[in-house]
């Protein structure tokens, strides 16, 4: 089932913030995209990051909520913007290195613009799956990172092509999977 499109990777947020981000707009409208992807109360003290051309964050702007917006995922397959909270971030940084997240620091992201992802099963995807003729589209949606709750709810684990207008688990079964919410 194909879904609309909208805001993700966190849809695939963790294959997405992989890849390093393509520095083609202007620092300004960079800091503007990144912060479109959260509500306005938490973008207003937000920090925003991106990855240069060797893979490594660089601080745009320096926030002082604890939050960190990234202007596009650049390893989905439609890169939209995600504002992670601290742990969500740590649960991100963490998956870059090949270590698994810390499951008792539960994170949060807000992807307010949507997403996408090149797997729902496959948290390393940066490619369509054989078989698979169209990525994974996601509505504006906020995820909970943390694979027990997503991985113990009570919604499939294994979905290739999940519902994305309902509450959905991405990567279910793995130590990356998240819990995905939409908004509307």
């Amino acid at each position: 089932m194909k879904a609309a499109r909208s805001i993700f990777l966190l849809t695939a947020v963790l294959p997405v913030l992989t890849h390093a981000a393509a520095p083609s707009r202007s620092r300004e409208a960079e800091i503007r995209s990144a912060l479109s992807a959260a509500p306005t109360a938490i973008a207003a003290r937000a920090t925003v990051e991106q990855r240069d051309k060797h893979g490594n964050w660089v601080v745009l702007r320096h926030g002082d909520n604890g939050w960190t917006c990234i202007p596009r995922s650049s390893g989905d397959p439609d890169p939209l913007p995600a504002c992670f909270d601290a742990n969500a971030m740590a649960f991100i940084r963490t998956f870059d290195t090949g270590r698994s997240p810390d499951p008792a620091k539960p994170g949060l992201s807000y992807m307010l613009r949507g997403g996408s992802a090149w797997s729902n099963i496959d948290p390393r995807a940066s490619r369509l799956p054989p078989g698979r003729s169209d990525y994974i589209h996601i509505p504006p949606h906020i995820m909970i990172l943390d694979s027990k709750l997503a991985n113990e709810s009570s919604l499939p684990l294994h979905q290739a092509d999940p519902d994305t207008h309902m509450p959905f688990v991405m990567f279910g079964g793995t130590k990356q999977a998240i819990l995905i919410i939409p908004v509307k």
